[in-house]
Protein backbone atom coordinates (compact mmCIF):
# COMPACT_ATOMS: atom_id res chain seq x y z
CA UNK A 1 0.00 0.00 0.00
CA UNK A 2 1.36 3.39 -0.99
CA UNK A 3 0.77 6.25 1.48
CA UNK A 4 -2.07 8.45 0.21
CA UNK A 5 0.04 11.61 -0.10
CA UNK A 6 2.92 9.96 -2.01
CA UNK A 7 4.04 11.27 -5.40
CA UNK A 8 5.96 9.57 -8.23
CA UNK A 9 9.65 9.60 -7.37
CA UNK A 10 9.12 9.40 -3.60
CA UNK A 11 10.76 6.56 -1.71
CA UNK A 12 8.40 4.75 0.66
CA UNK A 13 10.21 4.23 3.97
CA UNK A 14 9.09 2.03 6.85
CA UNK A 15 10.25 3.02 10.33
CA UNK A 16 11.98 0.06 12.02
CA UNK A 17 11.02 1.49 15.41
CA UNK A 18 7.23 1.99 15.09
CA UNK A 19 6.35 0.49 11.65
CA UNK A 20 4.93 3.73 10.21
CA UNK A 21 5.28 4.08 6.41
CA UNK A 22 5.71 7.44 4.71
CA UNK A 23 6.85 8.85 1.36
CA UNK A 24 10.34 10.35 1.60
CA UNK A 25 11.37 12.83 -1.09
CA UNK A 26 14.75 13.91 0.26
CA UNK A 27 18.18 12.68 -0.70
CA UNK A 28 19.79 12.20 2.70
CA UNK A 29 21.13 8.89 3.95
CA UNK A 30 18.86 9.08 7.01
CA UNK A 31 15.23 10.17 7.37
CA UNK A 32 13.24 11.07 10.46
CA UNK A 33 10.00 9.19 11.04
CA UNK A 34 7.12 11.70 11.18
CA UNK A 35 5.28 9.46 13.64
CA UNK A 36 7.86 8.71 16.35
CA UNK A 37 10.90 10.86 15.44
CA UNK A 38 13.25 7.89 15.03
CA UNK A 39 16.10 8.50 12.55
CA UNK A 40 16.52 5.53 10.21
CA UNK A 41 18.66 4.73 7.18
CA UNK A 42 16.61 5.21 4.03
CA UNK A 43 18.36 2.50 1.97
CA UNK A 44 17.92 -0.17 4.66
CA UNK A 45 14.26 0.64 5.37
CA UNK A 46 12.83 1.56 1.98
CA UNK A 47 9.92 -0.38 0.52
CA UNK A 48 10.45 0.89 -3.05
CA UNK A 49 10.16 4.03 -5.15
CA UNK A 50 6.73 5.24 -6.27
CA UNK A 51 6.28 4.84 -10.02
CA UNK A 52 2.51 5.36 -10.14
CA UNK A 53 0.24 6.48 -7.33
CA UNK A 54 -2.98 5.69 -9.19
CA UNK A 55 -1.92 2.11 -9.91
CA UNK A 56 -0.01 1.77 -6.61
CA UNK A 57 3.20 0.65 -8.33
CA UNK A 58 6.54 0.63 -6.53
CA UNK A 59 9.81 -0.12 -8.32
CA UNK A 60 12.43 -2.24 -6.61
CA UNK A 61 15.49 -0.07 -5.95
CA UNK A 62 17.22 -2.22 -3.33
CA UNK A 63 20.28 -2.95 -5.46
CA UNK A 64 20.99 0.61 -6.63
CA UNK A 65 23.23 3.18 -4.97
CA UNK A 66 22.14 6.63 -3.85
CA UNK A 67 23.18 8.33 -7.12
CA UNK A 68 20.95 6.07 -9.23
CA UNK A 69 18.07 6.44 -6.77
CA UNK A 70 18.34 10.23 -6.92
CA UNK A 71 18.38 10.24 -10.75
CA UNK A 72 15.30 7.99 -10.86
CA UNK A 73 13.49 10.15 -8.33
CA UNK A 74 14.18 13.38 -10.22
CA UNK A 75 13.03 11.87 -13.52
CA UNK A 76 9.81 10.48 -12.03
CA UNK A 77 8.96 13.77 -10.31
CA UNK A 78 8.95 15.53 -13.68
CA UNK A 79 5.87 13.49 -14.62
CA UNK A 80 6.92 12.57 -18.16
CA UNK A 81 4.78 9.62 -19.31
CA UNK A 82 7.46 8.31 -21.70
CA UNK A 83 10.03 8.35 -18.89
CA UNK A 84 7.68 6.37 -16.60
CA UNK A 85 7.03 3.86 -19.38
CA UNK A 86 10.77 3.40 -19.86
CA UNK A 87 11.35 2.94 -16.13
CA UNK A 88 8.48 0.43 -15.96
CA UNK A 89 10.14 -1.62 -18.71
CA UNK A 90 13.70 -1.38 -17.36
CA UNK A 91 13.18 -1.87 -13.62
CA UNK A 92 11.52 -4.65 -11.67
CA UNK A 93 8.36 -3.63 -9.87
CA UNK A 94 7.73 -4.76 -6.30
CA UNK A 95 4.81 -6.92 -7.46
CA UNK A 96 6.89 -8.46 -10.27
CA UNK A 97 4.58 -7.22 -13.03
CA UNK A 98 5.03 -4.82 -15.90
CA UNK A 99 3.01 -1.64 -16.40
CA UNK A 100 2.25 0.84 -19.16
CA UNK A 101 1.07 4.37 -18.51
Amino acid sequence: MIPEYAKPGDTVVECPHCGYEWPYSGNNVRATCPSCGYKCKVAENQKGMVLSCEDEVLIDIDEYDQTVRRALSLGLKRGNRDYRDGIAEAFTTKDGGSHEF
